[in-house]
């Protein structure tokens, strides 16, 4: 089944919309990065977390008890603070895949005087548009 034109128009736009004016953030890393060869790759590394953890993320999912959200939530949006902490930026912008392997960007305001519990209502927000369907896998693009 061919994708018409019109679709294609339609999620092109926006995508546009969505990562127009992105910034570009720098993590440092531990070693000089080529500046030559340079290619994407993508790595699954499986944790088992202890049972304490475990139950302590499924707290924080249901932190005010009537707008819960997934442990991945949870898990993306203390990823994203500390990315806006190591980078001093407050527009994160995360690249993943979904389970379809199709990539896309999630772009996450962040703003250092919230409190966890809104910047939860806020990465469910951004998540809450149609989606490719996402894994507890991040992949992060520098």
């Amino acid at each position: 089944m061919a994708i018409q034109d019109s679709t294609i128009e339609a999620r092109l736009e926006r995508w546009e919309t969505k990562l127009r004016a992105i910034t570009t953030q720098s993590l440092t890393t531990d070693y000089v990065r080529p500046t030559e060869g340079t290619r994407i790759v993508e790595a699954v590394h499986s944790v088992a977390l202890p049972e304490d953890s475990r139950t302590a993320l499924l707290k924080l999912s249901v932190l005010d008890g009537k707008n819960s959200v997934s442990p991945f939530t949870v898990l993306l949006a203390a990823f994203a603070v500390l990315a806006a902490r190591l980078t001093g930026d407050e527009d994160i912008s995360i690249g993943t895949s979904g389970e379809n392997k199709e990539p896309f960007v999630l772009r996450l305001p962040i703003d250092p005087k919230a409190t966890f519990d809104s910047l939860l209502s806020t990465v469910r927000d951004v998540l809450a548009p149609p989606l490719p369907a996402y894994s507890p896998t991040l992949s992060v693009w520098c």
